[in-house]
């Protein structure tokens, strides 16, 4: 039972997971092999925008777990994949990546961030529902 009522308690509205997808299907994001992926930058896009993307593509588009680990692998910065756009680059594999301390606020100006993917996911109800009034 609690289990279950945890399950509700994270599963995202009908109407939240349009919202959501609605915005992702706008997002670019761009395997790059290896297991790393830029996610390109849109207008407004700041770190939770960012982790939600990365949280998405490994779970919905890529069909990994969300148990994964998501890893900055280069903070952001001009893109690889869309000349004259700025973008970050995820992954993975932390091999070669510094280690960093537990994250006290969110970003992705460092190698190394990482969070859980579910962890990364549950930013996209902060970066995609926020009012425009």
């Amino acid at each position: 039972m609690r289990s279950l009522i945890l399950a509700l308690a994270l599963t995202p509205s009908a109407s939240l997971a349009a919202t959501i997808g609605e915005e992702l299907s706008r997002l670019t994001i761009n395997p790059i092999g290896g297991g790393d992926f830029e996610v390109v930058e849109t207008i407004g896009m700041g770190p939770a925008e960012f982790w939600c993307a990365a949280a998405s593509f490994n779970e919905l588009r890529n069909g990994g777990s969300e148990t994964a680990m998501l890893y900055v692998r280069s903070p952001r910065g001009p893109s690889q994949t869309q000349p004259g756009r700025k973008g970050v680059i995820f992954t993975f594999d932390p091999a070669g990546l510094p280690q960093q301390a537990k994250q006290l606020s969110l970003s992705v100006d460092q190698p190394g961030l990482s969070l859980r993917s579910a962890q990364a996911r549950r930013y996209c109800r902060d970066a995609f529902t926020r009012s425009t009034k």
